[in-house]
């Protein structure tokens, strides 16, 4: 069990294996060991608790899952990656924080929104920078210079204008590279790859950080439930394709080490920051909360290299 602490306090049974009960306002985390379960339990308070992640290990008891609705706890049902497939809301009349969040969400006004996804876009771009300076390619100040004319909202399309550059020197022993998802070549497989298992780690912090994922900074797409993730994902790309890098363009997916090894690129150490991907990620996501609250004036945006998006 993990316990992320503060504010918004999020417990992480997502790897654990044991039971978990309730007594007396508490959680009891109830660990296995061996063939039976340890005599002395983990006591977490049920009013400090915003979050509970579960894994298909833990035995839950539903006496446990009556008293995390009274209290307004969002409880989240993880697969085998840790990656929430499913939540259960309350509908109590508890003010529950993670229905406050939706609500800031909801009302947004349109120039922070604008203005965060500004910030995003020049995080994103000075990380491509990044990117090829790492992988030992020229157009980095051509880029970190490109991200210096992104606008509120990025009305010019300057990240489209970034990408472009950026595809064409990353890999250069592939004339003309062009990013098409799912068009089955060997690099872009690998690319869809990790950016799939990278997707898995942004829901799981979007909904950790009980925002809503509908609603989206820029990206607006009645059929994608997931819009807020395609946004706050941007940053963390080149953080992968730094590793994608590394391998052959006949490296294939269908290879387990190939998959292990892309695995392991989406949990590698975020730039300098000390973070890994997913730890970078919940922290960035909680930070757009308290944007969206109006607790933060501007967002701050992680940027792979070091600093943040208006840097």
């Amino acid at each position: 069990m993990t316990v992320v602490r503060g504010a918004w306090r999020v417990i992480d049974c997502s790897d654990f294996e044991g039971r978990l009960g309730y007594e007396r306002g508490r959680m009891m985390v109830v660990p296995r060991a061996g063939d039976g379960f340890e005599a002395e339990p983990a006591e977490v308070p049920l009013a400090q608790t915003a979050v509970l992640l579960l894994g298909l290990k833990a035995v839950c008891s539903t006496a446990l899952l009556f008293e995390l609705a009274q209290n307004g706890v969002s409880v989240l049902l993880c697969d085998w990656r840790g990656v929430p497939v499913g939540a259960m809301e309350s509908w109590s009349e508890t003010a529950t924080v993670v229905a406050t969040r939706h609500r800031a969400q909801a009302a947004m006004s349109l120039p922070r929104q604008k203005n965060a996804w500004k910030r995003i876009v020049k995080a994103k771009i000075r990380g491509q920078a990044y990117c090829l300076g790492l992988c030992g390619r020229p157009g980095g100040e051509l880029l970190r210079n490109l991200a210096k004319t992104v606008q509120s909202g990025d009305p010019s399309n300057v990240e489209g204008h970034a990408a472009r550059e950026y595809w064409r020197r990353i890999f250069p022993a592939e004339e003309e590279f062009q990013r098409k998802p799912g068009s089955g070549t060997p690099r872009n497989s690998q690319l869809d790859y990790a950016y799939t298992v990278l997707r898995g780690f942004v829901i799981r912090a979007v909904l950790a950080a009980g925002l809503d994922p509908t609603f989206g900074v820029n990206h607006h797409n009645r059929s994608n439930y997931f819009c807020l993730a395609d946004d706050l994902i941007e940053p963390y790309r080149s953080a992968v394709d730094v590793k994608i890098a590394q391998l052959s363009d006949n490296d294939s997916v269908s290879d387990k080490d190939v998959k292990r090894f892309l695995v392991d690129a989406v949990n590698a150490q975020f730039g300098e920051s000390g973070l890994t991907i997913p730890s970078s990620l919940n922290s960035f996501a909680q930070q757009y909360g308290l944007y969206c609250e109006g607790k933060r004036d501007v967002l701050p945006v992680p940027v792979f290299g070091g600093g943040d998006g208006e840097d």
